[in-house]
């Protein structure tokens, strides 16, 4: 019989886990206390949450296709995103750069992602990027647009110009 710590645990990893737009799987054993401070607390600035949680709990809550990448015994990371998922990720990748956390996998739009996929996710542009990016190719047709548009008023008003001044001067 599960003891009542363990079906506290389950339920709130299940809850945490059902409103994530996306969770990433790591390996937080090499972290010391300072660095998971800050790594939680750079997590939140990306709207993240970091769980920490029995594999057997994981087992339960995540897809059958992370049995591989889920260790049959210890702790493991889930990272629950917002929809902000390449903010999350890039910081993951800073840390796993450092040899401080170890990728395992990822769960995207329901579908199971190895290590080396979940690590292309740090490549994407964060949200704000993204939108700079469809800004900017929204914005530069219309820029030019309005140049052409004033292009002929501008020239209207120079050959005013220039006839205003011969009739002055004759």
């Amino acid at each position: 019989m599960p003891s009542l710590i363990n079906e506290l645990m389950l339920a709130e990893v299940a809850e945490v886990a059902k409103k994530a737009q996306a969770i990433i799987l790591v390996d937080s054993s090499k972290l010391n206390a300072e660095d998971a401070i800050a790594f939680r607390a750079k997590l939140r600035t990306a709207a993240a949450k970091l769980k920490v949680a029995k594999s057997a709990i994981l087992y339960r809550v995540l897809p059958a296709e992370f049995a591989k990448v889920v260790p049959a015994s210890g702790s493991i990371g889930m990272i629950c995103t917002g929809e902000d998922i390449a903010a999350a990720a890039k910081i993951v990748n800073e840390l796993a750069k450092e040899d401080k956390v170890k990728l395992r996998g990822a769960i995207m739009e329901g579908k199971a992602l190895d290590a080396k996929a979940a690590k292309a996710l740090a490549d994407l542009p964060t949200r704000e990027q993204a939108n700079a990016m469809v800004v900017r190719v929204l914005q530069s047709p219309l820029t030019q647009l309005v140049r052409i548009a004033n292009v002929k008023p501008t020239e209207l008003v120079r050959v005013l110009k220039v006839k205003s001044d011969e009739g002055a001067k004759s």
